[in-house]
Parts: C-alpha cells; structure tokens; sequence
C-alpha cells in the first residue's frame, strides 16, 4: 500500500509560465532580436558604401549602376530578413514588390529605382543596426539578472571576504549578498523574474515584427495595385472559362452528338430491316456499332481536355506520364513531389504541360524535350523545355496568353523565354496550398 505523499500536479494556468523560459519560440525570439545587431553592421556598412559611392558618381552616369546594385543587394538582403522573420518569429510578410516586365536592362534597372518597395527595403536594412542595439541591450538585461539572481547561492562565496555584489553603479553595489539567506532570497526572487523575461522577449519580437511588416510588407498603394492585378487576372481567366465552356458546347454539337443523332438512325432503319432484310440489317448494325465506338472515343478525348480521370485517380506523374506518351516529340518527364498539391494546382500543371508540348508538336520543330515538376520557394514550380527553333511569345495572343491568365487566375505566375533558335523553357510557379 502506498503510504507516501501524493505527488501533486503543477496547475494548468501556471505550466505556460514555467514552461515559457525553455520553450523554443522563446530562445529564436532571443536569438533573433540579438543577431540583428550583428546582422544590421553588416547590411549598414555594405548599403551605406554603396549608396554614397552611386550618388557621389552619378554626376557622370557611372554612379546609376552602382545604385542600381546596392539596390539590389537590398533586396537580396531584404528577402534574407523575410525569410529569417518567418523562420525564428513565425511572421510571413508577403513580397511587396512590382511584378516584372519584359524589357531591356535599362528598364530593369529604373523599374528598380522606382519601385517604392525597394527604398523600403534600404530604409529597414539601415534601421536594422540601432533597432539591433537596442533590442541586444533589453534582451541582455533581461536574461542576466534573473540568472544572476538565480546563481547567487553558487557564487556569493567565492569573492574574499564571502561578500559578493551583483550589480554596482562606478564603485557603488546596488545589491550585495554575504549570507546563505540572502542568497536563497536572490534565487526566490530570480525564479520569480524569470517568468517575466519570455513575455518581455516576446513583446519585443512582436514590435520588431511590427516594424520589418510596415517596412518589408506591401503598404497600402502596393495592396491596391495587387488588388487591381488580381482583379485584371481573375477577369481574363473567367472570360478564358468562358471560351473555353462555348468550345466544349460546339464539339459536343458538332463531334458526339452528331455521332449519336447518326447512331440513332442506323439503329432505326436496322430494326426496320430485320423482318425483310437481314443481310442489309446486320450491316446496319455493324456500322451503328462502329459509330458507337467513334463517339465514345470523341467523348473521351472531349473529358480528356476538360479533366483527365488519370490526374485524379493517380496523381500528376501518371496524368503528365500518359500525355508524354501520346506526344509525338519524345518528352521525358520528372514529378518530385513529396505530397500531391491542391486539386485546383494540379489541375492547372497539367493544363500548363498539355498545352506547352501541343505547342511543342505544333511549331517548335523540336526533337525532344523535359517536363520538370517540383518543389521551390515554398511552391510548385512546372517547367516544359524544349530543343526547337524558339520564338514563342507570351503575349502573342496564342494559347500561351489564356494560360498565363489562368495561372494568374491562382495567383501563379507563368513565364516564358523563348530566343530565336531555341531553346524554349515554359515556367509556372503555383501555389503550394488552396
């Protein structure tokens, strides 16, 4: 029989405040808020060079490709900050830039120079080293004295005399310990404060979030415009729905359903026929089963084009496996997909795949080409290449265009590069989830 104490249970509302100071979030907010000040040196140093030597040269011209660059580097580095953001404070901050536009680098570079978000980006990286000093400061201050009060019974010993002071102001102490009580009071008082530090490092993170969200996110000119692209895209992709359901209505009237009016009638005439003329009325028969067979093949092509059954029993490498087997170019296809994506994604892949190696067939005068699936960036990267003579473009009005507006239509983004003399690579980035 068990005559000891019964163990009590810690109670539910205290657990998160004991638990907080060893919790994961709590030490990558600390590491967080620390490196910023490291991090922000560097980034100070580097932009702050840049910048002074691309304005003191931009007298001669010379100092508008240095700008360009540093402004550049500010992206790079912004991204880095985004993607360090999200990974230590749990903060995704969506990419406020401009979408790209076909041009020269000339335009390239001024598109650069004029996009708000990129003087953002400058902006954030400069403030990155004092908002480090101070955030290295409070968190340092934070942590040191709840652990310095904690560990006093282990060293208010060691100084001569067994006379210890914890912190001092010049050659004053604030606190001093000589005492093994005055020791056990410190560690009370230590493991009381340092329940506090986790909310305080917290609240911290959560300015710092503030502060790279208002400078690294889109503002509000930059939501509008994102609204409007997406209002613009969703648009085309309805009218592309549109064209798309009439070209199914005219090839079920013209194709099947001719087929089966035409089915119908030799049926018709065979029953007819079966009393005086057989001979005439098993010929009959014969023909309405091959016309049978013609219209279930039209039908199948038809759904084929609309979904194909093998892309939602199987999965993409088996829907994309059975269009490289159907195309006349040899394709060699590669899924690496860890999990199979969202079914509107997968759907538009296979869209974009089907409708890169028709044009393949078409007008490429191709003798191979590679179909590529995977993972990048956090989403589903779908790239068609191809040895042929090239010259595709996207906005030439061909099936290119509505599948870039139905791409657009997920918020993806479909881009082709297509020189004269080839190669041609087809590339959509998709949406990783719904």
């Amino acid at each position: 029989m068990d005559v000891g104490i019964p163990a009590r249970r810690v109670p539910a509302r205290l657990r998160p405040w004991l638990a907080a100071p060893f919790a994961l979030e709590t030490w990558a907010a600390t590491g967080y808020l620390v490196l910023t000040l490291f991090v922000g040196t560097f980034w100070f140093a580097v932009l702050v060079t840049g910048v002074s030597v691309g304005l003191g040269l931009v007298i001669i011209w010379v100092g508008l490709p240095v700008l360009a660059a540093t402004l550049l580097v500010a992206r790079v580095g912004a991204r880095a900050e985004r993607a360090l953001i999200r990974a230590t404070l749990g903060v995704d901050i969506a990419s406020p830039y401009r979408p790209p536009r076909r041009g020269s680098a000339w335009q390239h570079a001024l598109a650069l120079l004029t996009d708000p978000a990129t003087w953002k980006d400058l902006v954030y990286l400069l403030l990155l080293m004092p908002l480090g000093v101070v955030w290295t400061v409070l968190v340092t201050v934070a942590w040191s004295i709840p652990i310095g009060l904690i560990s006093a019974p282990a060293w208010y010993r060691v100084p001569p005399g067994a006379q210890a002071s914890l912190f001092t102001v010049g050659d004053t102490p604030l606190v001093v310990i000589d005492t093994l009580g005055e020791a056990l009071l410190a560690l009370a008082a230590g493991l009381l404060l340092l329940a506090v530090v986790p909310p305080v490092v917290r609240a911290l993170a959560t300015g710092h979030a503030a502060i790279a969200r208002g400078l690294l996110g889109p503002g509000g000119g930059a939501l509008a415009e994102r609204v409007q692209t997406l209002e613009a895209t969703r648009a085309r992709a309805m009218e592309a729905s549109a064209v798309e359901r009439r070209r199914i209505e005219r090839d079920l009237h013209d194709g099947a359903q001719q087929r089966l009016v035409a089915l119908a009638m030799d049926l018709g005439m065979a029953r007819e026929k079966f009393a005086t003329d057989p001979d005439a009325a098993r010929s009959l028969v014969d023909e309405a089963h091959q016309e049978a067979k013609r219209a279930l093949a039209e039908l199948r092509d038809l759904a084929r084009g609309i979904h194909p059954a093998v892309l939602t029993d199987r999965g993409l490498d088996a829907a994309l496996s059975a269009l490289a087997a159907r195309s006349p170019v040899p394709v060699d296809v590669r899924v690496d997909l860890d999990r199979r994506p969202p079914e509107s994604v997968e759907s538009i892949a296979y869209f974009v795949v089907a409708e890169a190696l028709t044009n393949v067939a078409k007008h490429a005068a191709a003798t191979e080409a590679t179909v590529r699936v995977g993972r990048g960036g956090g989403r589903v990267v779908v790239e068609v290449s191809d040895d042929g003579v090239g010259g595709a473009d996207l906005h030439g009005g061909s099936g290119l265009t509505g599948l870039a507006d139905r791409v657009a239509g997920v918020d993806g983004r479909l881009t082709v590069t297509s020189p004269p003399g080839g190669p041609t690579v087809v590339r959509a980035e998709l949406p990783a989830a719904d």
